[in-house]
């Protein structure tokens, strides 16, 4: 199961990318928003997906982690963020998107961790980020060829474990 947090739709794009490149190596996966999930018993494995917002996961992913909290510690877990800090690939900047996913990491340690620049467009967007955001220009930070590397070796290593 690829279970995923978005606000405005790019992280749910990431999240069918992950889906069907891992259905291409062999694997049934289901790719569900996070607030449609009633229960994951029956997955071998999870990946777990959010968009990140002024430094945190989505609030509806947040959810999903404290729900089904007990669950998912008995599962291979992989996660990936989609988040525009992480658009310029630096170190520093690896280490503050990995910090944004400590609620993830200290659920369980994941088999892998992908962080993916992010698409921001402020007509898609609700709530106060989009009063934040209006006058920001359209950007898409999504590294196609990135994301579908590490949905195969998120694969191979949620095979594995």
């Amino acid at each position: 199961m690829t279970a995923y947090g978005t606000a405005g739709g790019s992280t749910a794009e990431v999240a069918e990318a992950v889906g069907d490149e891992m259905r291409q190596g062999g694997a049934i996966v289901d790719v569900v928003p996070v607030e449609e999930i009633k229960d994951i018993s029956g997955y071998d494995s999870v990946v777990i997906g959010s968009a990140v917002r002024i430094t945190k996961l989505l609030s509806k992913t947040r959810k999903f982690l404290r729900k089904n909290r007990r669950q998912l510690k008995l599962l291979p877990l992989a996660h990936f963020l989609v988040c525009m800090t992480i658009a310029d690939d630096t170190l520093e900047n690896v280490e503050k998107t990995t910090e944004f996913a400590k609620l993830l990491l200290s659920l369980k340690r994941p088999v892998t961790l992908g962080l993916f620049g992010g698409c921001m467009d402020p007509e898609k967007l609700t709530g106060m980020f989009a009063k934040m955001m209006e006058s920001q220009p359209t950007e898409d930070k999504r590294d196609w060829d990135k994301i579908r590397a590490w949905a195969r070796e998120a694969l191979a290593e949620l095979s594995e474990a």
